[in-house]
């Protein structure tokens, strides 16, 4: 049998050079931040390696598969 496991996911909000970041966190665990950039989105896991994406929703996809994939 599996077991369903539910996450809490939080989104901080800071302001970098002026610009809006969101930070991703999981309990203490960074998951990685997205910024917009232009009509595109940056998106920078924990390892400093950077995604871009159309839309933030994807980013935010992106960081939760990247976490899963390295925290199983």
């Amino acid at each position: 049998m599996s077991k369903e496991k539910n996450i809490e996911i939080q989104e901080k909000e800071q302001k970098v050079d002026g610009q809006t970041v969101s930070e991703f966190v999981m309990g203490n665990t960074s998951l990685g931040k997205i910024k917009a950039d232009g009509k595109r989105f940056v998106v920078t896991y924990p390892s400093g390696e950077e995604f871009h994406t159309s839309n933030k929703a994807t980013g935010v996809d992106a960081l939760i598969r990247e976490f899963h994939l390295h925290h199983s």
